[in-house]
């Protein structure tokens, strides 16, 4: 990808979107352009920590595998976050987790180095970042607190309900990836996933067809969380 581009790709993260053109030609001059297909690899659990990512088109899942091999999702990226933040801020860190792409993927790969540098002489860009990795915190919290004590219609509403509330639709949904990798992300298994889907259609909540799902009664299913 050519630099100009770069150039014209990086104000559309948060955390570069308040610098300077200066400061901007440096982290182009500096990033470079990463095309993963559908299945591949950003990076594998362990692998060394030297890039911050962040992404343009497509989708990544950050998961790991257990011993006995079952797959656990961690989350999905989508087109303008980043991801590796905290990890990079750890000396001769390794990543705890693994990055695949579920669909085919354009992404950014700014040297942690990079980052040091800005963050030494732009105050912004370190409260951006901090916000960022506040967020993601705040999110792994949530993630716990549902696994510990929500049951699993609770948690599947729950989901609906944000991405509804990010997507800015307040009638349908479109699962970002297979109903497998969602039942994993919920920390349920697939056969508990479609057995809640079904129970909420038949309850008149929900219509479910493939990936796309259709909210009937928006403040029923709010309820029924409740009440689950």
């Amino acid at each position: 990808m050519a630099q100009f581009n770069i150039l014209q790709l990086l104000p559309r993260f948060h955390l570069f979107s308040a610098l300077a053109q200066k400061q901007l030609a440096y982290v182009a001059n500096e990033a470079s352009h990463l095309a993963i297909p559908r299945g591949g690899m950003v990076f594998n659990r362990g692998d060394t920590a030297s890039n911050l990512y962040m992404l343009i088109s497509g989708q990544i899942k950050l998961a790991v595998n257990s011993p006995q091999g079952s797959e656990k999702v961690i989350c999905f990226i989508g087109p303008g976050e980043s991801f590796g933040e905290a990890v990079i801020f750890l000396d001769q860190a390794t990543f705890p987790v693994y990055a695949q792409a579920t669909t085919d993927s354009q992404l950014l790969l700014v040297p942690k180095q990079v980052i040091f540098t800005l963050l030494e002489c732009d105050m912004t860009v370190s409260r951006k970042m901090l916000a960022g990795l506040s967020m993601r915190n705040r999110q792994l919290v949530q993630d716990i607190e549902s696994v510990a004590l929500l049951t699993s219609t609770q948690r599947l509403i729950g989901y609906l309900l944000q991405i509804v509330a990010e997507a800015g639709d307040a009638t349908h949904v479109t699962l970002p990836a297979s109903k497998t990798m969602i039942a994993s992300l919920l920390n349920l298994t697939p056969e508990t996933l479609s057995r809640t889907m079904l129970k909420l259609q038949q309850q008149g909540l929900i219509e479910v067809n493939g990936k796309k799902i259709t909210i009937m009664d928006m403040s029923g299913l709010r309820a029924y969380g409740t009440l689950s």
